[in-house]
């Protein structure tokens, strides 16, 4: 019989009970050894080198597959390990990195698994007490704009799964909308627990008088234009929807005495060197203005969602498997990653604490270099950069920063540990720096009067000295 020559990355009681399935359960597969960079606690397992190592001992020992047995490492490990083998196109498995695996130790041959976005960029799992938290939306309705997109519609199902009495889609996509109500119908989802609506944000009558109709007890916010550089060439529609559609549920919420609105931000407000930067950070300064109402206020502010619309790694995955080409802006761009789970569950979580008028920051971890992704990337696929994938750079885009940032300087010194895992809240921000209400009224007449590109760059330019000058 010919075997298969096996090396397992984990020395730990993971790899361990990963040697004894194999040796008892998988008849055409030799364990060669192990790497790993502590010396073992575990009896019996011979460790033939370290991860630095890993080309030398593959090429010595013809490895046939390599299975990384540390269900608890971070994504900077990861990482490690596929940039340590980028010479060869070994397959390369893992043993899930999940809460089962970790707590329980159930380690099987049959269940190791190909890397997704997540294992290499490494967010830890975020813990959360749901009991607490179905009973805080037990019986409530939340109304959700934007709420058929990739981080709205996972807010949608952890709602649902959280046991609210009713979640309404507010969506400007019949596209995203027809995809929410197949996938609600297919999980069983009774049509009582949602309602789907298609319609947009600056019909600010329309959205209100459905917000009068099913009286939510809480508005998510989360419908925006998100993409940096196509903002920096279509100004006037980044503050349409952006600021004045922001400003039209911001209104609708407090005219029909909305108990709870929460505001999802972005990173990119922070010293904004862009459009979509600097209109949502007129949408926070709105918000942050609200004299007295009867609404509580809340903002959520968090990085680069992996797998979302338009998110640069499955931009990635579609160039590889179309052109074997990746495009990357510049060798030391580094931005903040995280789950659309996490977002999601930031904005769920963040909402049960029942405050007003505070911006929550996830601990987004470390910041990723974008050209090492996406090196970890091609190697995840068994294929070799610049032999199999070629890497161009292509150099930044309009409005885009080189390092991204969650809080200014001023900030970081205002951020308090919340009791929820990995979430900052913002003490003592700014609280309204302007008069916002003649700084929306200002690019309304310059909507209104068709100004161009320039006019209405100029107007942000005077606001923030950060933007940039295309």
């Amino acid at each position: 019989m010919e075997y298969r020559n096996i090396l397992i990355i984990g020395a730990g009681i993971a790899g361990r009970l990963l040697k004894e399935d194999i040796e008892k359960n998988v008849s055409d597969a030799k364990i060669i050894g192990f790497v790993d960079d502590q010396e073992s606690t575990e009896e019996g397992l011979d460790v033939i080198g370290k991860i630095e190592e890993l080309s030398k001992i593959n090429k010595i020992y013809k490895i046939d597959e390599i299975i990384i047995a540390i269900p608890s490492a971070n994504g900077e490990l990861m990482r490690k390990i596929l940039l340590n083998s980028l010479k060869n196109r070994t397959q390369i498995k893992l043993v899930p990195r999940s809460q089962h695996v970790i707590g329980q130790n159930d380690v099987k041959y049959a269940d190791v698994k190909d890397f997704a976005l997540e294992d290499f960029l490494g967010r830890p799992f975020l813990k959360q007490n749901v009991e607490k938290l179905k009973e805080f939306y037990n019986n409530k309705t939340v109304f959700i704009t934007g709420g058929a997109g990739s981080i709205g519609s996972e807010i949608v199902r952890q709602l649902i799964e959280l046991g609210v009495k009713k979640v309404v889609v507010y969506d400007n996509s019949e596209y995203l909308i027809f995809n929410i109500d197949q996938a609600l119908r297919e999980k069983g989802v009774s049509k009582e627990k949602y309602r789907l609506v298609i319609g947009s944000i600056l019909n600010r009558e329309k959205m209100s008088n459905i917000i009068r109709e099913e009286q939510p007890d809480f508005v998510f916010h989360a419908a925006a234009y998100k993409h940096v550089y196509l903002m920096e060439d279509n100004i006037d529609e980044a503050v349409m929807n952006n600021v004045i559609g922001t400003k039209n549920v911001v209104d609708a919420a407090i005219e029909n005495e909305i108990k709870n609105f929460i505001f999802i931000s972005t990173d990119k407000v922070v010293n904004p060197t862009s459009i979509m930067g600097s209109t949502k950070k007129l949408a926070e300064y709105y918000i942050k203005c609200i004299g007295e109402s009867k609404t509580k206020f809340n903002i959520v502010r968090f990085g680069n969602v992996i797998n979302s619309n338009g998110s640069v790694l499955p931009l990635f995955e579609r160039q590889i498997a179309e052109n074997h080409l990746i495009t990357v802006t510049h060798k030391e761009v580094r931005r903040f990653f995280m789950s659309i789970r996490e977002a999601a569950q930031l904005v769920v979580t963040s909402i049960a604490r029942d405050n007003h008028g505070e911006i929550y920051i996830l601990d987004m971890g470390e910041l990723i270099n974008i050209y090492e992704a996406a090196l970890c990337l091609i190697r995840t696929k068994n294929l070799i950069p610049d032999e199999d994938v070629k890497i161009n750079i292509i150099g930044l885009k309009d409005g885009e920063k080189m390092i991204e940032e969650l809080f200014t300087e001023k900030e970081m010194d205002n951020l308090v540990k919340t009791e929820i895992d990995n979430v900052f809240q913002l003490k003592n921000h700014e609280e309204c720096p302007m008069d916002i209400n003649e700084i929306v009224a200002s690019f309304k007449t310059l909507l209104e009067s068709n100004a161009n590109q320039e006019a209405l760059r100029n107007r942000f330019m005077e606001i923030f000295n950060s933007l940039k000058r295309k």
